[in-house]
This record gives C-alpha cells, structure tokens and sequence, in this order.
C-alpha cells in the first residue's frame, strides 16, 4: 500500500503549495478565499511571502473573469469553482488531491467517489496504512489558504474591536458563516423529507388502511413516496455532515496555521505557552472541528419547531403546544445542563494542561529523573494533577448522563402527555391521528438527540477560542532596526534598558506555596521583573571582534538577547544592521542528519561546507560516526556530546554566511585543544572580516579581542581593549587576578613553548590525519550505512485486538463493572469508563518512566506527549460517549426490531435480508473506519513534535530567518492530520448513506404488506410496526455506525495499551541486596567495560579499565566526543555494558537495585535541569530537608544573596527549565540539590562549564569543603578544575590512554595530559 497514493498522483517535494491550473491565468478558486494565480511565469519559484500575498488578493478588486474570459455576475463570479459541483458527471481528478470539490454531483451526493479508498483498504486490509496511501490534502482545504485567510478576520477583529475584546468566536462565525448557510439550506430539504416520511406520509397510509376505499395504486403510491423520501433524507442527512466536516476542515487548517504563525512572531516562548500551544494543536484543534459541524443542529431548532407545530396544530389544533411545551421544558434543561458542562469543561482544561505541560518537562528531563531515581515522585506528582483532572471530567461526564438521559424519553413523555391531555379534555382520536402525533413526536426528538452534542462541541470551543485569544494577544517578536546612526556600525545601542517580564500563574505552584506562607500565595500574580539591562551603551564597528565578560548572572545572556530583539526594549535606541548568525549558550540541535543541522535551509556548496567543518573541527568526529556527516541526530541532539552539540551550532552559524555572529559562550563545552582550534581557526581567521560579539568565560581569549565589554548586575562596568581594561585597575583586572591565580603562567617549559603543543600532541595529529579513511572526501567522512535512529511511528493492523478491549474492562474494574455498566447505564458507566481511562493513563506512565533511556533518544517527544494528551482524550471523552451511546442503543434495536416482527411475522422477510446485507456493510466499512482512525492518530505526532521543536529552537529559527520554512513543515503536517481527520469523518457518512438507504427498504416493506394484505392487519398494528420501522431505520444504521466508531476509538486505547505491553523496561531486578549503609567507603572499579548505545553501532567504551579508592577525588578529561560523560551513563546504568564489570565498594552493580544505586550517587549534569516551581521545589522536591538546610546549600555555592533579592525567598518563581535564571545560575541552583543530598559518590559532568572562573574558583573550593570524605569524579575542559585532583583519567576515542596522579603525568613530557595543559598554558600545583 505504500508505494502509491489512492490516484496514482506521485508527490514531488518541490511542488507548488498553490494548485496547478491551466488556461486563464486569472482563476477564481473557490467561494471562501478569492485567490489571483498568475501563470504567466511557470517557472518561477515563489516564496512563501509571495504566496501569502497572492492569497490576500481580493477578487473583488480584479476585473469581474470567469473561466472563459467572459464577464459574470457577482455570484457566479466568486463562487464558480465551487457551482461546478452541480455538473452531473466530471471527469476524475489525476493530480493525487481529494476529488471531493471535483467530483461530478452524483458522485458528490452519494459518496462514490470515496469508494475507491474504502475498497482499497478492504483489499489491503492487512497491511499497515500511510499517509501515501490516501489523497493529498486539496489547497482549499489546506494550511496556507485557510489560515491567511483566517488571518485577515483576525487582523480585521483587532482593528474592529481592539485587543481587549477581541473575540475568536466572531471570527469563526464569520468563517463559516455561508457554508453554514448552505448547510441549513440542505438541512431544511432534510427536515421537511424526514417529517414526510415519519410524519405525514405514515400518517396517510394508516388513513388509507382506516378507510373502505380500496385503491390499491394510491397505497403503492405513498409507500413509494415514503422510499423517495428516505432515499432524499439519506443523501441530505450524509451530505450535511460530509459538507459540513469540510467547513470544519478548513476552519482546523486555519486554527492550526494561525497559531503556529503566532509561535513564530512569539517575543518569549515560555513553558506554560508552550504546553498551551501544544494542547490547542492535538486537542482544541479538533474540538473546534467537532463544533463547526456539529453547531448546524443548534441551528436547525426553529426549523423542526416550525414544521413539527404546524403539522402538529393541523391534527389537533392549539393542543399541540402541549407537546411543543413539553419539548422546550426538556430543551431548555439541556440549555442549562450544557451550561454547567462548559463550566467544567474550562476547569477540566486547565488541569490539562498542567499535566501536558508537566509531562513534557518530565519528558524533556527524563535523562535527569532517572539519574537522580524520582521516576516515582515524579510519576506521583503527574497522578495527583490527573487526579484533579479527572473530578472535573467525572462532573462532565455525570452532566452528559443526565443529558443522555432526556433525550430517549422526551418524544415518549410528550406524546404521552399531549394525547393523555387531549383526550381527558373530550376529544375524539383515532389510530391515524394518534400515530402521526407519535410520528410528530419522533420527529422533533432529532433536536433533543443531537442539540446536546452540538451545545457540547460548541461549549467546549468556546474554551478553545478563549484560550486561543490569549495566545494570539501575546506579545510578538520585533525585529531590531537596520537605521543605525553610523553607517559604519554594525550593532548600536544607546542609553538603552531592556526587560522581561512574566506572571506567575501555576495553580498547582500557588496551592504550593498556600499551604506554607499564605502572604506570599496572595502576592502570587504580581509581575515580577526577572532581569533588566540598564543604562546599555555599546556601538560594534562592522568587522570587530567584541569579547564579553562577567560573572554568572552579570546580564552577559540576557545582553545578546537584547540584540535578537528578545527583551523589551524600555527606553533608549537598538539598531542592528545586517544579517545576525546565533550561536546560543545551550545548542538548539533538532532531528535531522548533522548536514541538514549545519546547512539549516542554506544551499550545499561543496567547498565552503569543508572549509567550515574542518574550521568547527567536526571532522575527526565524522570519522568516529558510522554515517559521517549524514548521521541522523535525535531531538535536542541526545545522540552527541555536549561539545559536538555546540561545534554544530557554530557550524550552522558559520555556514549562513551572515554579517554579525553573536556568540553566547560556545567555548564552554570544548575541551581545550578544540577550543583553541576553534577559536584560532573559525573565529579568527574564518570570521575575520565579520562582525563577531563573543560571550565567554575562558579570559585567554579576550586578549584577541578588539574590544572588550565587562558586565555586573545588568550594566557594562567596563568596556576597551584588553591592555586599557588591565591598565585601568577595575573590574576586568580584578578577574584576571583571580584567573591568573588560578591559572597560573606554565613553568618555563610552557612559557618557552608559548601554548604550542608538545611533540606528543603535533605526533598525534599527524596521526589523526594518516589515519583518515580512503573514502574521505573533502574532509567529509561518507556514509558507510545509513541507519535510522528515529523510526516511523508503527501503526496496527486489522482489527482492535481482543487484547485491548479486555485490558479496557480489567481497568474498569472487570467483567462485573461491565454487567453493572449494560444494566444500570447513564452514571454508572461514566464513573466505570473514567476509571478504565484513569488505569490506562496511570499505567502507560509507569511504563514510559520505566522505560530505557533508549526509548526516549529514538523516540520524538511530541510522538510521547501525542498519547498522553489526544489518545487521552479519546478516553476521556469520546469513548464514554460512544460507548454509552451504544448500549442504549443496541438495547433499543432488540427492543424495536423484535415488537415489530411479534406483531408482523412477515416482516422477518425484509428484515433477515436487511441484517444480512448491513453485517456484510459493516465488515467493508469497518476496514477503512478504523485504518484511517489509526492514521489520524499518528499524523499528529510529527505535528505536535514540530510545534515542541519549533518553541524550544524559537530564538534560533528567527535569528536565521527561517521561520517559511518551518511554516511550510507545519503546513506539510497539518495537511496531512487535517485531511486524516476529514477522511475518518467522510468514512463514517459513506457507510451511513448506505446503511440508511437499505434500511429505507425496511420501512417501504412494512409499508408495502401493509397495503397488499389491507383489511388482514389492525390499522393500530400497522401504526404501531411503522413508527418502530421508522424509529428502526435510524436506530439501525446509528448502531452500525456507532459500532464502527467505538471500534475506530478503541484506536486510542490500542495505542495506550501498546505502550503497557510493548515498551521495554529498565532491569529494576535485583539478584542480591545491597548493604543497608552501601556505599560506605565509595571506591569504585572499571575492568574491561565495553559500552554501545545500540546494538548496530560501534562501541563507544572499548575495554575501560581503571580504580578509585575510597574519598579519591578523580579528574577525567579528553577530547570531546572521546567517551567521558558515557562513563557516567554506565555508572548509572542509564545503559547497560555490552561487556565487563563495574563495583562499588566490591558490589557488582549490575546486580544491585537499580534506584538504590542512582539513589546513592548524586550528579550535576552537563545540561542544567530545573523545573517549574519554586526555589525550594526544585532543589528539594519532596520536601525531606529544612528551609536552614537548603539556604545554607545555597550559601555554599554563592547563590544565596541572589535568591533573597526576591521578596519571596525560597518561593521564589522558577520557570519551566529555568529560563528566568542565567544557565551559570541553574548551575548553581542543581550543585546546591547536590550539596543538600549529601551522597557518598559525587560526580560532576562539566557542572561548572558554564561559570566565571572566579565562581569556578570559590565553587571548587565549596566541594573540596563538602565534599572531603566523599569519592568525587569529575569531568572537565577547563584544566585547572581537575589539577587539584588525587588522580587524572585521559579518555580517547573511548579508551584510557593514560592514568596517574597530576604531577605524574604531566613530569612525562610525551603524555596526553601535558599537551592538554600546555594548550591551556596552566602551571600545576606543588607537590
């Protein structure tokens, strides 16, 4: 099924996002957005912009054309395409896109021209569905159209009614406004048909069986007016929906596009937006969809009133608004129950979106959780949010019951009422008029069944618009000015402060800190100034190198962001004139090979991508990757180091060949060698006649620098060349005091040497070069064997498993619930089916925090959070739904198919055929219900995960203009889940039309006895089988379609349980108990441990052998990419050894517990971790210490005096990751988590890259001090970090090449070590 799509159209990755068309070049397209082609130029390739704009072309402002040239009215004018429907037959579309808009008006009104899909996929039901098996999404129905025009009635909305009242919901009826006309239109032809049929018709026959004519041609004329009319109401009914979806299509295409516009123009993407954002994308997008389709039945109430009380009136005169009355009483109970539904439905969705955004946290985190063993808190903490989540969706879901529950008696109790009424007041009333009542009663139950669906979907979309202003009133992004002052500038700012603002709005923080200081939670939504520049004067002369110093927290981070334009500009003057190439402090890698990273949408040219590796020094790394260059890297770069990581990111900015380089720190993460490779070879000489602002604590580098700025509490202190700065006695000198004292001048055999390598290094670089493979070309290692790191999300196939459905009834409480469930329907299944939903969701995440680490590097986050938030929902909401829909109705089927053969035995002649046929419909249509539900599921991943992707790389997608290129990768995604969606929906009315049409055959065969045998059967029998027929022939094919439904929703569950089931697990198991105080001692040996990430690659530990004794403090250093943070994923166990043994204090780890042993071993990552919450949260999250035990922590890495700048101390907002803190500052924050857990082992991976060196200076006094009788590793670049240390570990290519004491090592002059340090012209300690 996957090489062709249904047509045998091929797509082309550089087709045209706007259709093809032929003739004219001035077509109109459709009658929603009026759009001017010009084909005169075929061969231009237009920009994203210059589509935009030639959607915004009005056709009202162009000469009056129609397709032959002619001149045509208004009407016609801007609805030609769209009238073209009304041809009976048109030619078959070939160019791959849904024919719904081409197809001829026989092949539009009976769904033929779906057919081809649904017996497709009956033939190939057992083979997995792809998106290249269905059609393309057609342009009308796409992104790009949709939401430009979307964009207009927003930006028409603002200027009407300003910011404040705004109103999304205008903007949707404005969107839909004459579709929705055209779909009450045909919904009126509906009713009135359905009334004939139901009402009058019936009516008619039973007046003929009452009297003595014995016209038998007039009987078989109304039984064939009644097939008539059910054939009209099927067709009408199927083509209300199917016409109606595809308003709701476009108007999800347009959701979608003008949201993931708005992430682009974000100033500040923040975690709470973005689980927002995230949330709106799988969620609200599709209930916006459900309301526009299903809001046409709100509508439709005057409609049905009018018809049903004229009848009504005509049999029984002002007695029918008895009846009337009685159906407004239960509608307007409705009215009020829907009320209270959108009530819960806004509590519902905030606690949802605390769990989304939380679980993205954890997600994005998960490296860390397990390091530090808090899966279970973790998990926990997750539970109790779902906890309150699910109260508000148990007060929706009883709501609904007591909704569901009207709707099957209402007919019931108003006809019993009206004819109880009018009879006791005297009147006459005969079989005939006492059925049509019925007839007219079962009639307007239409509004009672499907009014609560639409007032559902409509409640729960007004929550979507309202979060949806919120997003789209947000701030936006402003480009700085070009106009500088002096030409010869590159980059002015002139007496400038700049801001950042944000609002602490967590309710799950605010009950946090309720339940400690009730003063602070009242204090909670005040605004809180983050970090402001102040007073910024700075002028950048195109073509200087501008070095930028200062100590963690100075403004250093905060300042380049300025220059971006991503903090508000208070007062003062910012221009920036040229292009700006953006390296940030933490590397923005996304999941693409590390070629398409580096040429981020910049065409390949062959000579300047070598000259740029090779100047990043990536090219030794492509040597050690099995694909070289075309290695495919996982989401936010899990598969590189940290060094790798920032070497990319140079090379992504170096290759855009911009004007200005603004370079947050990106020396911090290399080791020293590389470091001064780089910045010799790339920022000096590659980038000597660019514009260069360089952040960077390694102070040797500033020398070289034109200019120097130095930066404390948000202001420049300092600012001139290194020799004035030194001269003057300020700032600057003071910190090269400290660096010099800590980095003390080489003894003379360095000083001799000037920082240039030992023999042993230039020998082995020579090495390195002999060593290159023969394939390499151009520096560039090719691929040997490319692999996949991230696979196509897997979809199931053939039928729900039985698997599912019983793993469904175990988490509802078993097969009694089940039985309690049919008998006692209504609250008691919406209290079984939450509980299913709650078990299925608690343990899907048991597994996925049990889960390898290998999971979430080759797994997209956005593929996780797809199932915990729209899988969820489906179990949330829609399962209850149908589930409750259809055992109310299967019960009423029995009820009605087996009254109507007791009293009609000949009826089972139409009837047994009838079920035949409808059992053989459903096992066509079920294949295709089903398959395209799986493929809707999966095509939102990519969408979700390129929304999570785009918020978390913001800063860098628009500092290199690439925000049309990630617009049209939404635009590619949101296509192919909109028309996922549709095509579900179009499935569903295709094998409806059907079943309706041949269950019009049943009420024409009751019909048709009844004529031929009249006299045989009581005119009351014949009323009574016909109004069961005709209640029978909905109820059947709903029941067809309902199961159908719940099978295709069960989808979900599928998906929920596939992870209970499939998803591998972490070896919690332990073969022997560790002793109750392991470690007491915290030696730890390595013998012959060999490590591979995955089976199908090299190992990147060979034979690592090496011991630690008790309270050694080891120093482990190397190359990046040479293995040194894979030895604390080892020590972890966060990957299990290929081969070989590691001990602590002689216990094999590998058989102990696995969080005992991430227990007793505290860690600082290279990354920082934080989460959102409070100071005291985030280093002590489940409260086991004393606020005096965590403030002297943050004593001890200086840290303390910051926090209680803020007025709330340790309650103290942290954002999500930390983004009001400077990454130096998250640093401390997690070193200080570290100091308060006190382990036995500590291990610090690069914890202080990111630091001053006068910081790096007290902090490595700090964990000499609390530290002492601790094992402590640490992993470093910056050399002097480790020079105090008992011993030194040097890593290579994932192999010890030498160990031994400082001082040993560097008495060798040949050794790794000594090369390493001369790089870095560092003296050693004494002996």
């Amino acid at each position: 099924m996957k090489e062709t799509n249904l047509s045998g159209g091929k797509r082309s990755s550089n087709e045209s996002v706007l259709p093809e068309t032929n003739g004219n070049p001035r077509v109109s397209l459709t009658g929603f957005t009026n759009i001017l082609l010009d084909k005169s130029n075929p061969d231009k390739i237009l920009t994203i912009e210059e589509e935009r704009e030639r959607l915004r072309v009005r056709f009202a402002e162009l000469p009056s054309m129609s397709f032959d040239g002619g001149n045509v009215g208004p009407f016609k004018r801007k609805y030609s395409e769209a009238l073209q429907i009304l041809k009976p037959f048109r030619p078959a579309s070939k160019d791959g896109k849904i024919p719904i808009s081409k197809a001829g008006f026989f092949s539009y009104i009976f769904l033929t021209w779906f057919s081809p899909l649904v017996w497709r996929m009956y033939k190939h039901r057992d083979v997995p569905v792809s998106e290249s098996d269905v059609w393309e999404c057609s342009d009308m129905e796409g992104v790009l159209v949709n939401t430009e025009r979307m964009k207009l009635l927003w930006s028409k909305e603002l200027h009407d009614h300003g910011p404040e009242k705004a109103s999304f919901l205008r903007v949707w009826v404005r969107f839909i406004f004459t579709r929705s006309v055209a779909s009450l239109m045909i919904l009126v032809v509906n009713a009135l048909v359905t009334f004939l049929s139901s009402a009058l018709l019936v009516n008619k026959v039973l007046q003929y069986l009452e009297s003595a004519e014995d016209n038998l041609l007039y009987g078989l004329g109304l039984t064939a007016a009644i097939m008539a009319c059910e054939v009209v109401r099927a067709i009408t009914f199927a083509n209300i929906i199917v016409f109606s979806a595809q308003t709701g299509t476009r108007f999800r295409s347009g959701f979608i596009g003008i949201l993931y516009d708005k992430l682009l123009k974000l100033r500040v993407s923040k975690g709470k937006t973005n689980s927002e954002i995230i949330n709106a994308f799988s969620v609200d997008s599709y209930r916006v969809y459900i309301a526009t389709w299903t809001t046409i039945f709100i509508i439709s109430v005057p409609v049905y009133l009018i018809i049903g009380t004229v009848y009504a009136y005509t049999l029984i005169g002002y007695w029918c608004f008895v009846s009337v009355g009685t159906f407004i009483v239960c509608y307007m109970t409705q009215v009020q129950m829907t009320g209270l539904l959108k009530k819960m439905r806004k509590k519902c969705s905030q606690h949802t979106d605390m769990r989304v955004r939380r679980m993205g946290e954890i997600l994005n985190s998960m490296k860390f959780i397990k390091l530090y063993a808090w899966e279970k808190p973790f998990n926990e903490a997750i539970k109790n949010v779902r906890k309150s989540e699910q109260k508000y969706l148990l007060y929706s879901a009883l709501l609904d019951a007591v909704v569901g529950a009207i709707i099957p008696v209402t007919p019931t109790i108003a006809s019993v009422v009206t004819i109880t009424v009018y009879t006791a007041a005297g009147n006459d009333l005969n079989a005939s008029t006492a059925f049509a009542i019925i007839g007219t009663m079962n009639f307007l139950r239409i509004i009672v069944a499907l009014i609560p669906i639409g007032f559902r979907a409509y409640g729960e979309a007004k929550v979507s618009f309202r979060r949806i202003e919120k997003l789209l009133t947000l701030d936006e992004f402003s480009s700085p000015s070009p106009d500088v002052f002096n030409k010869e500038n590159a980059v002015e700012i002139k007496a400038a402060n700049f801001i950042c603002e944000t609002v602490a709005d967590d309710e799950e923080t605010k009950t946090r800190i309720r339940g400690r200081k009730s003063s602070v939670a009242s204090s909670r939504r005040e605004s809180v100034n983050l970090f402001q520049l102040s007073d910024i004067e700075l002028e950048v002369r195109k073509g200087q190198l501008i070095g930028i110093c200062g100590s963690v927290g100075s403004g250093k981070s905060s300042l380049m962001s300025a220059i971006l334009g991503r903090m508000m500009l208070a007062k003062g003057h910012l221009a920036v004139s040229g292009t700006v190439a953006y390296v940030a402090q933490q590397a923005w890698i996304f999941n693409a090979s590390i070629k398409e990273n580096i040429l981020f949408g910049q065409e390949y040219k062959t000579e300047r991508y070598s000259r740029v590796i090779a100047c990043c020094g990536l090219e030794t790394d492509f040597d050690l990757l099995k694909d070289g260059d075309e290695t495919e890297i996982g989401e936010r770069g899990v598969n590189l180091s940290g060094g790798q990581k920032q070497r990319v990111n140079l090379a992504r900015a170096v290759y855009s060949k911009s004007d200005i380089y603004i370079l947050d720190d990106p020396l911090s993460a290399l080791d020293t060698r590389v470091g001064k490779q780089i910045f010799n070879e790339c920022i000096k000489q590659e980038l000597h006649k660019k514009t260069v602002i360089l952040v960077t604590h390694q102070l040797q580098y500033l020398k070289d620098c034109d200019e120097v700025l130095v930066m404390e509490n948000g202001t420049v202190v300092e600012k001139g060349h290194h020799l004035e700065l030194m001269a003057s006695d300020g700032k600057y000198s003071e910190m090269f005091r400290i660096f010099n004292l800590t980095e003390m001048k080489s003894r003379k055999i360095y000083s001799n040497n000037d920082g240039a390598p030992v023999e042993s290094e230039v020998t082995e670089m020579k090495k390195d070069k002999k060593e290159k493979p023969a394939e390499e070309t151009n520096g560039i290692h090719k691929p040997k064997a490319k692999g996949k790191l991230v696979q196509a999300e897997e979809t199931a196939i053939g039928d729900v498993g039985v698997s599912t459905y019983t793993a469904y009834i175990r988490a509802a409480g078993g097969w009694f619930a089940v039985l309690v469930l049919i008998l006692v329907n209504g609250f008691c299944h919406a209290k079984v089916s939450l509980t299913a939903s709650k078990e299925m969701h608690d343990k899907c995440l048991d597994r996925v925090m049990k889960a390898p680490m290998s999971f979430f590097d080759t797994t997209p986050t956005g593929r996780i959070l797809n199932r915990f938030s729209k899988d969820l929902d489906e179990g949330d909401v829609f399962i209850p739904q149908v589930t409750n829909q259809l055992v109310r109705i299967l019960s009423l089927t029995i009820v009605s198919i087996g009254t109507a053969t007791y009293v009609t035995p000949w009826l089972l002649i139409a009837v047994v055929p009838v079920v035949a046929v409808f059992y053989v419909m459903k096992q066509v249509s079920t294949v295709s219900v089903r398959q395209l539900k799986r493929l809707e599921n999966i095509t939102r991943s990519p969408l979700i995960s390129n929304v999570n992707v785009t918020s978390q790389g913001l800063s860098t997608i628009v500092a290199y203009r690439q925000q049309d290129r990630f617009f049209k990768r939404c635009v590619s995604y949101g296509d192919v889940a909109s028309m996922s969606v549709f095509l579900f929906d179009v499935s569903m009315r295709w094998i409806g039309l059907r079943l309706d049409l041949i269950a019009g055959l049943m009420t024409m065969s009751s019909s048709l006895i009844f004529v031929v045998t009249k006299g045989l059967i009581p005119p009351a029998s014949a009323g009574l089988v016909l109004g069961l027929c005709g209640k029978t022939i909905s109820i059947v094919q709903f029941l067809i379609r309902l199961m159908n439904e719940t099978e295709a929703r069960f989808t979900s569950v599928e998906r929920l349980h596939e992870y209970t089931v499939k998803l591998g697990s972490e070896n919690q198991d332990a073969k022997k108990k560790a002793p109750s105080k392991w470690p007491e001692k915290g030696a730890i040996t390595f013998r012959n441990v060999v490590m591979r990430y995955r089976p199908d690659i090299d190992p990147v530990l060979k034979d690592v052998s090496f011991e630690i004794k008790p309270r050694e403090k080891v120093g482990i250093v190397g190359r990046t990419g040479a293995g040194k943070s894979s030895l604390a994923t080892v020590l972890f166990r966060l990957v299990e050894l290929t081969d070989g043994v590691i001990t602590i204090d002689g216990e094999d780890i590998s058989e102990l517990n696995l969080n005992i042993i991430r227990s007793k071993i505290s860690t600082i990552t290279q990354e920082p971790v934080l989460f959102s919450g409070t100071i005291r949260y985030n280093i002590d999250p489940f409260s086991l210490f004393t606020d005096e035990t965590i403030w002297e922590a943050l004593g001890k890495v200086h840290m303390k005096e910051k926090i209680k700048q803020f007025n709330q101390d340790l309650d103290t907002m942290v954002e999500e990751n930390g983004e009001n803190f400077s990454v130096g500052e998250r640093q401390l924050l997690c070193l200080a988590r570290a100091v308060v857990r006190s382990s036995k082992i500590l291990l610090l991976d690069e914890a202080t890259a990111n630091i001053d060196t006068s910081t790096d200076a007290m902090i490595q006094q700090t964990i000499r001090e609390c530290f002492a009788d601790c094992t402590v590793i640490t992993i470093a670049h910056r050399l002097n970090t480790v020079l105090h240390s008992d011993k030194i570990l040097v890593l290579d290519s994932g192999k010890v090449m030498e160990c031994g004491s400082p001082q040993e090592l560097l008495s060798n002059p040949y050794s790794f070590f000594n090369a390493m340090v001369t790089a870095q012209s560092v003296k050693t300690p004494s002996p």
